[in-house]
């Protein structure tokens, strides 16, 4: 019986790799629950200092100009589209992981940004903008007058 499970040709290698698969779906089911989403694309990190935020997006097999990004008071939102890559005829997919289709997301940033001086770079496959914070919304520090 082992070396029927083991062994490739047999309909139960079939049911193990359902089953393996059945538990990647539970467990990422599981982890969206707890954690939020880890199924978002683009997956972003997002930095904040007092005076600006970083945010890094992992967009690989993207352009440039396959990407626009919008910033509204202190929401950004990312958009674009991944085209699915071309199969030659009779070539059936045996797995797909790697997302393609139409994005969009959008963050909100604990302040309001500074849209004229944004700053966005495309290298190699990693989106980072720069949302300098407004000034109006900078902390102000108060001077205590004695008295």
């Amino acid at each position: 019986m082992l070396f029927r499970i083991l062994d490739p040709q047999t309909k139960a290698n079939q049911f193990w790799r359902d089953f393996d698969r059945l538990n990647d779906e539970l467990t990422r089911s599981i982890l969206d629950s707890q954690f939020g989403s880890t199924s978002n694309f683009p997956p972003v990190n997002v930095y904040t200092k007092e005076d600006e935020a970083l945010v890094t997006c992992l967009l690989p097999g993207l352009e440039p100009d396959q990407i626009d990004i919008n910033v509204k008071d202190n929401v950004l939102s990312i958009h674009g589209k991944k085209k699915a890559e071309e199969l030659a005829e009779g070539t059936e997919v045996h797995r797909r992981e790697i997302f393609n289709g139409e994005f969009h997301r959008t963050l909100e940033l604990p302040f309001r940004v500074d849209q004229e001086h944004v700053l966005a770079k495309f290298t190699n496959g990693v989106l980072n903008i720069h949302l300098p914070r407004r000034e109006e919304d900078k902390p102000k520090k108060v001077s205590i007058i004695a008295g």
